[in-house]
């Protein structure tokens, strides 16, 4: 069995910093201006929607807001 290795404060560090141009920025709404909206949907639902807001390179919340936007319209 190995030996166990003590750890300490500078082995938590990340080895490589994650940079923030990389990271997708958050929307221009607060999110503490945000409320939660929470309801259950079959999986198959689910799978294809986060599908197809990946697809589109959106956040979920602005797929479904877009989504209601066309709908109010018609």
């Amino acid at each position: 069995m190995a030996k166990a290795v003590a750890l300490s404060a500078a082995d938590l560090n990340p080895t490589k910093p994650r940079l923030q141009a990389i990271m997708r920025q958050r929307g221009v709404v607060p999110s503490t201006d945000l409320v939660p909206l929470q309801f259950r949907m079959p999986p198959e639902f689910v799978r294809a929607f986060k599908q197809a807001a990946l697809d589109r390179d959106m956040k979920l919340n602005e797929l479904l807001n877009e989504c209601f936007q066309h709908f109010m319209k018609k």
